[in-house]
């Protein structure tokens, strides 16, 4: 697939942005008429392209990519013949415009890497907020498990991940999504406010099927405390894991596995319009 028309050029520096499209790994994706304008960087248009949500895979990325694609943005002006993609396909048009205009060249190698397991902390329990989706339920917010001291809260959206903060405490929740979306999550945030390593998440729970999930907890950091961090008293709330484990009955163990690593062949700065 491939946009009818599009246009590329470089962000001018402190120019205002403008975008329309959530360049994310969710699948919401509100209707915009074929229509996408929006700036990036050529590391997050591959990410959007290819939905990358391992995030242990950026710094690779990011590292074989030249300097210019580092430092540079670009404003993307495209219109989809089709005036009503999905997102999935959008993504299909934005890989052919990068092989296109950029002349990226890409692909996929399994390579045996330290992972995550996601696995049960007791076999056959989840936790009371990991439940399954009805199936007669829509992601309106009706029968969805609750978090607690909500403030806040977003409307409910399947397949996306809604987010919020009550009192320092980070609440996150997901519906409609299989236990693979849910290990890719815990590999952005495990690494990002968890206080783990940033490795993949593989799903090894053997659960199928289709879940709604709230997660709350003290976000934690692998660097150095603040100059000023002791001034500051830590709020009450359960770590990253301790969540994991009581609220959602699962446990990240410590693994080498078969993990889908990309691998970028060629690319050149983007051809003139």
């Amino acid at each position: 697939m491939s946009f009818e028309v599009a246009s590329i050029r470089q962000s001018k520096p402190g120019a205002e942005v403008s975008n329309n499209g959530e360049l994310d790994f969710s699948a919401a994706y509100p209707p915009r008429g074929g229509l996408l304008t929006t700036t990036s960087d050529l590391l997050g248009y591959i990410i959007f392209a290819y939905k990358i949500v391992d995030a242990s895979q950026i710094p690779s990325l990011e590292n074989q990519l030249p300097q210019w694609a580092k430092t540079q943005e670009f404003d993307i002006q495209a219109r989809a013949e089709n005036h009503n993609p999905t997102k999935d396909q959008m993504r299909l048009m934005m890989q052919s415009l990068l092989a296109d205009r950029f002349k990226l060249a890409i692909h996929t190698e399994t390579r045996q890497l330290p992972v995550y397991a996601l696995v049960l902390d007791k076999p056959g329990m989840p936790g009371p907020q990991l439940q399954p989706h009805p199936d007669n339920v829509t992601c309106t917010g009706a029968n969805k498990p609750a978090p607690a001291s909500i403030v806040s809260e977003p409307a409910s959206s399947c397949g996306a991940v809604q987010a919020w903060a009550v009192n320092n405490q980070r609440h996150f929740r997901m519906m409609d999504v299989t236990m693979d979306q849910i290990a890719a999550f815990f590999a952005v945030m495990g690494g990002g406010q968890g206080g783990m390593d940033q490795r993949p998440v593989l799903d090894q729970t053997g659960f199928p099927g289709r879940f709604d999930f709230n997660l709350e907890f003290l976000p934690e950091s692998k660097g150095p405390r603040s100059p000023n961090a002791d001034d500051i008293p830590e709020a009450p709330g359960p770590t990253f894991t301790e969540a994991l484990k009581n609220q959602l009955g699962l446990k990240l163990v410590k693994q080498t596995g078969p993990v889908d690593t990309f691998v970028i062949e060629h690319v050149e700065r983007p051809s003139e319009n």
